[in-house]
Formats: structure tokens, C-alpha cells, sequence
């Protein structure tokens, strides 16, 4: 585990992006607040930025990303591009509305976000529908996910450079859908996963249009995908790990139960996380498991993980929350965890 931790319990970490080692960023809720915390390699620190607004409640960020732009001699461009999304409850609108907060290199800044094509009322907030993710496939291109509410729930997808968004055209119609994760390995191949009732769900976008892949069945929603290549992806949630081989989706054999996240280097080094500290590794050949790292043990519940690249070998973080009831440890309301390959 790394330093001890920037904010007071309780709270609860949902997904993490890393630009670099020393470049790492996690959001998630405290106190039905949005957080968004940073990892400079020493430390933990909120970043500054300006309160929510009175009227949210409940509000969250489910998902970031954060993308450090290199020149040609391989060194870093300056200050990473991070976007976080998630999403609340207006009381003065009486509707869910979306979040979008961005980073500029000294503070977080709200952007705001779209309105629906067919969304109702007259202040021009968007309203109806919540974020769930979000992706950087390259400098300034960004894809975020979600779902909407009414008047039937539906698939959402953004587009956008960070400061300015479009609400996506042509997604498939699946009533009550949700897109919970996406990722991408450029504009022309971007997969969005979640779930069709209590089932998970697939959607890919080609550069031109989304379509809706076939998915093997599962018990759960897909929680969380990670893109390596245009014909190798993989996808978790509530157990279940699928690969994209470039032509079909398959279920993959794992050692652990409780698959909610899985990252991957390349393909073949790939990490999964569970709902029960476990965790498992692949190098191609077979999977490994092994435990969240003490104080932690079964107690974790993995969201959300990310790689930064790093010589000579990357940095894999995981994290998540801890399970209530658990009295060894006094930081009980969340979870993160740094493997060095």
C-alpha cells in the first residue's frame, strides 16, 4: 500500500488513471462529495478546485483518465490532460445530471456537459443521464460513457477534447441499457461495456459507427474493459473475464471469483482484480493468484485499476473500498494498492 492516505474516511475510491509513476490520479465520493486525489511519486494531495454545487446530492466521479502527450525523443510534454466524469441528483431540477471536471494544470475545473437531443427544460444544465467512464484514445480525444434515465433509460457516449462535448449519434437501442467502462487504442477503435438487465452488454465504435457485439452470457454486468490492441481486448464483472480476439468475444478461465477489474500491459501481462482482495495474474500462459496486500487481505473490493508505463517495468494500481465490519484497521473505507512489474 502506498503513503497514508490525503482524505478523512469514510469514502470510497471508484477508478484510477495514471499518466506516469509519479503522475497517478483516483476519484470517487466522500461525504456524497465528488474526490479526486493525486499521486506525485511521494504523497497523496487534493488537487484545488471549487466546491460542488449546493443543489447536488449524492455526488460522485465514477471514472478518469489521464494521458501524458511525448515528443518524438520519447520525454514528456508537460502537464498530463485529465478528465474525470460521474454524476448526481439536481434537488432544484429533480433529475440526475452529469459531472465533467478537467484539470488545467493548477486546478479542477467543472466543464460543462451536453444536453440530450430530446432532454427537457429551459436552463440549459444537462440533465437526465449520467457519466460512468471515461477514456483518452489520444491527446484531446475523449470518449465518455454512461446512461440515461428518461424518458426510458438508454446508452450514452460523449465525445469530445476535455473543454468540449457532443452527445454521440446512432448507439444501439437497448431499453433500460447502462454503459458502466470504456477504453480504447485509437478513434477508430473504442469498446464500451455494461450491462442489458442483470447481463453484460458490448458496443464497439469503428471510427464510424457503434454496433452492438455479441457477448457471451453472463450473470453480471461488465464492469470495467481495457483495450491492448484493435483484435486483443479484455473485459471483467461480477466473475466473469472475457477476451477479444479480433473476431469474437470468449470467456476466459480465471482463479478468483469476483472479477470487478482488469487491466492490461500487453497481452500477455494482465491483471484482475475482485470484490474479495483477490487478485490474478497472466503472463501469457497461465494465471496466478494472489491476496491484496496486508492490512487489506479479503477486505478490499477492487473498482477500478490502471498501468504506468515505467522502466524497467510498469506500475499496476488497483483500487476500491473495504468492506464495513472489519475492525483491524482504522482506514477501513478505502482501498489502494501499487504493484511494481
Amino acid at each position: 500500500m502506498p503513503a497514508p492516505f490525503a482524505v478523512e474516511a469514510p469514502h470510497a475510491l471508484t477508478g484510477v488513471a495514471a499518466a506516469s509513476p509519479s503522475d497517478v490520479w483516483a476519484v470517487g465520493q466522500s461525504r456524497g462529495r465528488p474526490l479526486i486525489v493525486h499521486w506525485d511519486g511521494a504523497g497523496w494531495s487534493t488537487p484545488p478546485g471549487a466546491p460542488p454545487r449546493a443543489s447536488l446530492v449524492g455526488a460522485g466521479l465514477e471514472g478518469v483518465t489521464a494521458l501524458r502527450s511525448y515528443d518524438v525523443g520519447g520525454q514528456g510534454g508537460g502537464t498530463a490532460e485529465v478528465i474525470a466524469v460521474g454524476g448526481a441528483y439536481d434537488r432544484l431540477l429533480g433529475v440526475e445530471v452529469p459531472l465533467i471536471e478537467r484539470w488545467d494544470g493548477a486546478s479542477r475545473l467543472e466543464v460543462s456537459a451536453p444536453l440530450l437531443p430530446d432532454a427537457g427544460g429551459d436552463s440549459g444544465v444537462a440533465r437526465g443521464y449520467v457519466l460512468t467512464d471515461v477514456t483518452l484514445v489520444a491527446p484531446g480525444e475523449a470518449w465518455a460513457v454512461g446512461h440515461a434515465f428518461e424518458p426510458v433509460g438508454r446508452l450514452v457516449a460523449l465525445y469530445g477534447d476535455g473543454d468540449r462535448w457532443r452527445v454521440a449519434e446512432g448507439l444501439p437501442d437497448v431499453p433500460q441499457g447502462k454503459l458502466l467502462a470504456v477504453s480504447g487504442t485509437s478513434a477508430h477503435d473504442v469498446w464500451a461495456v455494461g450491462a442489458e438487465g442483470r447481463s453484460g452488454l458490448i458496443v464497439h465504435f469503428d471510427g464510424t459507427s457503434w454496433r452492438r457485439v455479441p457477448c457471451p452470457s453472463t450473470r453480471s454486468p461488465l464492469s470495467d474493459v481495457t483495450a491492448v490492441a484493435p483484435d486483443d481486448a479484455w473485459c471483467a464483472g461480477g466473475g466473469t473475464v472475457l477476451r477479444w480476439n479480433g473476431r469474437k468475444w470468449g470467456n476466459v478461465k480465471i482463479p478468483i471469483d469476483s472479477a470487478n477489474t482488469v487491466t492490461a500491459i500487453s497481452s500477455t501481462d494482465v491483471w484482475v482484480g475482485g470484490g474479495r482482495g483477490e487478485l490474478a495474474h497472466y503472463d501469457g500462459r497461465r494465471w496466478t493468484p494472489t491476496s491484496a496486500p496486508d492490512p487489506l487481505r479479503d477486505t478490499a473490493v477492487w473498482r477500478g485499476s490502471a498501468v504506468a508505463a515505467h522502466t524497467p517495468g510498469p506500475v499496476v494500481w488497483m483500487v476500491g473500498s473495504r468492506r464495513l465490519g472489519d475492525t483491524t484497521s482504522p482506514s477501513r473505507d478505502h482501498s489502494t494498492t501499487a504493484h511494481e512489474a
